[in-house]
């Protein structure tokens, strides 16, 4: 009973860690290669940004379908950031698989953003990548947005 316990403890706790946040207008990017260097994107029209921060699973996936449905207005791309994202198990793959699915049935294309290495290879372990396209997978928002506005024209 303690270990059942402890494994329900330990997961509303790691499920607690994970944040999950909409950009709105301008993106402040601080740059880790140089401290104090702020970068001032701007998000076009037509494009909404997420960015997770945290481990991507079990209730992290519940937490972004909630922020998604409270935006009434459906922009033509989604760029998820994920660069703070550490590892995704396979209910976060899961949960972005049917985003995307959702996504692509509404007319909507998604970008990832900030893949890292260990994540990356998850995702494409899982084919996730047949379902949004390798051109929509992006190192960095620099590149992520660019995707965008050419998705737009």
């Amino acid at each position: 009973v303690g270990l059942i316990i402890a494994c329900l403890l330990f997961m509303k706790r790691m499920s607690e860690t994970t944040d999950v946040k909409v950009i709105m207008d301008e993106i402040n990017e601080e740059s880790d290669i140089v401290k104090g260097n702020l970068e001032h994107l701007t998000i076009p029209q037509g494009v909404e940004v997420y960015e997770i921060n945290g481990p991507y699973f079990f209730g992290a996936g519940n937490k972004f379908e909630e922020i998604m449905a409270t935006f009434g207005d459906r922009p033509k791309v989604r760029i998820i950031r994920m660069r703070k994202v550490p590892f995704v198990d396979s209910t976060g793959i899961h949960n972005l698989t049917n985003l995307c699915l959702m996504s692509k049935n509404e007319g909507i294309q998604i970008v990832l953003s900030g893949v890292s290495p260990k994540v990356h290879s998850q995702l494409e372990k899982a084919k996730f990548y047949d379902l949004i396209g390798e051109d929509n997978i992006c190192s960095h928002i620099n590149l992520a947005l660019e995707r965008a506005k050419e998705i737009i024209k």
